[in-house]
């Protein structure tokens, strides 16, 4: 049950960041569909990566962390861009792939150092997986 209620937030949280992404930058446009289907295909390929990432960094200490964070990031958005038509989602531009994938990876952070607090009170349960108290 957790694991609908983590991808089913990571949905929103991308949603979110592809939606504020584009607002800021000219050379990222998606057209509803794209939106929809870009969300959808970032967020399993983020979490299809995040599962190899998380296997190099423990192999390679700390500081991979970041780095792979950053590399993840990317490569989820790259597939996206790749499996997603092109008239529905679109991302140009050297400076543009740079912001946009810090953008994204920023929220990530941020959404990763709340979701198990999101997941529990979504679930209702504590971090310790019993039964929320009542009120």
């Amino acid at each position: 049950m957790k694991w609908i209620i983590r991808v089913a937030l990571a949905l929103a949280a991308n949603g979110l960041l592809f939606m504020i992404a584009a607002i800021l930058f000219d050379k990222f446009s998606l057209s509803f569909t794209g939106w929809i289907i870009g969300t959808i295909l970032f967020t399993v390929f983020t979490v299809l990566l995040r599962g190899v990432m998380s296997a190099l960094a423990r192999k390679y200490a700390s500081g991979a962390t970041f780095l792979g964070g950053l590399v993840l990031t990317w490569v989820a958005l790259l597939l996206t861009d790749l499996f997603t038509s092109s008239k529905n989602f679109v991302l140009e531009g050297v400076g543009t792939w740079i912001f946009v994938t810090l953008i994204v990876w920023v929220g990530t952070v941020i959404y990763d150092q709340v979701d198990d607090k999101l997941i529990d009170a979504v679930a209702g349960t504590n971090s310790r997986g019993k039964g929320a108290r009542p009120a």
